[in-house]
């Protein structure tokens, strides 16, 4: 007589959620956006957006993305999270 073997399969499904809490931002008027607008450090919208905090410097040095100076550089959340797929390394815009 042979034996059957039986095979067991297991599936686990996970939930991710982010909390990101920003100390200092602030709600503000961006001129470029010309409406009231939350307005991230640039660590908070790298955060946010999945990018690296030095493609967010890249994306306010070339325009990309919306932000005001105060005592320090704070980005746009509107026009930020529009840009929140990074590029493919060595594709350029």
């Amino acid at each position: 007589m042979r034996r059957m073997k039986r095979t067991t399969e297991v599936v686990y499904e996970t939930e991710e959620l982010t909390t990101v809490r920003v100390r200092r931002g602030f709600k503000g008027f961006c001129g470029q956006c010309n409406a009231f607008v939350e307005m991230l450090p640039p660590e908070a919208a790298a955060v946010l957006t999945g990018l690296a905090e030095r493609e967010i410097f890249r994306l306010i040095e070339t325009g990309e993305i919306h932000f005001v100076e105060a005592e320090r550089v704070f980005v746009c959340r509107d026009s930020s999270m529009n840009r929140s797929k990074p590029l493919p390394k060595g594709d350029k815009e």
